[in-house]
């Protein structure tokens, strides 16, 4: 075998279904094994797992809805923005009203009719959705400074308490992300949103419409921004001009990180915003817990990121198969 058929051998292998879906688990693993001992065993301590796994919830979440608007080639920066505003949102609700169901109603659909907004302005001025995202972070921003200004929401600490203790953040992802499996890989949702991203002209061939499938996935983006604001909310018990800062570039890293093409197509698979977001809240806690400065992480996190697209340059190409 010359070089050249080496060459498109491992060609071959780095863009099979399974190896794109593994390597990410594999680089988990490492990860994992390298902060064990560095910190000597402490990072696999059950405090320290408890840290990694609740900021995973909040960025899992919002990245396992992210991944239907990635995966139609699109990229949404306005899903922190979206997200905080819904806190802030629903914070006030409950402190109103003393409802906590009301509470969850308002974020949800805040971040549902947030999300459509985007989509249809996308849709119908037939501008990139990047771009109507960007002023939409600029607004949802701008809001949520108007609203808070230099204060703080705090939520009461009972009602935190009872909604941790009851295991609601962990409930409320585990039904969100088996509902966002079933969509995004057993419906015809899932598999026109991966044709969208790997072909567009084919995929309007085939009777796609785009317009329509793009707001489903907002719409399904939407949904998973509403329950990362309860599980902010759950998190914390209080919302400020400091609550998920980094959720954007978290949420992008760690679908990514987790496997996904920045152009999405049909290589494209839901759990790689969980598998993703594990991996950055092993990164952050790691690196702190060995005496990383948090700015030199974030940098760390940058460049890491541009590594992961440059190296994911090309296309994928081929309509979406099957699963399995």
């Amino acid at each position: 075998m010359n070089t050249k058929q080496r060459f498109q051998a491992l060609r071959r292998l780095t863009e099979h279904r399974w190896f794109v879906q593994l390597l990410p688990v594999v680089f988990l693993a490492l990860l994992v094994v390298f902060f064990f001992f560095a910190t000597d065993g402490r990072f696999t301590s059950m405090t320290s797992l408890k840290i990694v796994f609740e900021q995973a919830l909040i960025v899992g979440t919002v990245a396992t809805g992210a991944a239907f608007i990635f995966a139609s080639g699109n990229v949404n920066l306005a899903m922190g923005a979206t997200t905080v505003l819904g806190a802030t949102i629903a914070g006030m609700v409950y402190n109103a009203t003393q409802n906590v169901v009301l509470m969850f109603v308002a974020a949800v659909i805040l971040g549902v009719v947030l999300m459509a907004a985007s989509a249809l302005l996308s849709t119908v001025l037939n501008v990139k959705v990047m771009f109507v995202t960007i002023v939409m972070m600029i607004l949802l921003a701008a809001l949520q400074q108007s609203i808070l200004g230099g204060s703080t929401i705090s939520l009461p600490y009972e009602m935190i308490r009872a909604l941790s203790d009851g295991g609601f953040s962990y409930l409320a992802f585990a039904l969100y992300l088996l509902l966002a499996i079933i969509l995004f890989h057993f419906t015809d949702i899932g598999r026109s949103l991966r044709m969208l991203g790997t072909n567009e002209v084919c995929s309007a061939q085939t009777g796609i419409i785009k317009s329509k499938y793009i707001l489903l996935a907002f719409i399904i983006a939407g949904v998973g921004c509403g329950i990362g604001s309860l599980l902010a909310i759950v998190r914390a018990g209080s919302i400020g001009q400091n609550t998920l800062v980094s959720l954007n570039m978290d949420c992008m890293l760690a679908l990514v990180l987790g496997g996904m093409s920045i152009f999405g197509g049909s290589k494209s698979f839901v759990y790689a915003g969980i598998v993703g977001a594990i991996t950055v809240s092993v990164l952050n806690q790691g690196m702190l817990m060995i005496g990383v400065d948090s700015t030199i992480i974030q940098g760390i996190r940058g460049v890491l990121f541009l590594i992961l697209v440059c190296t994911a340059q090309q296309r994928p190409q081929g309509l979406p198969a099957p699963e399995g």
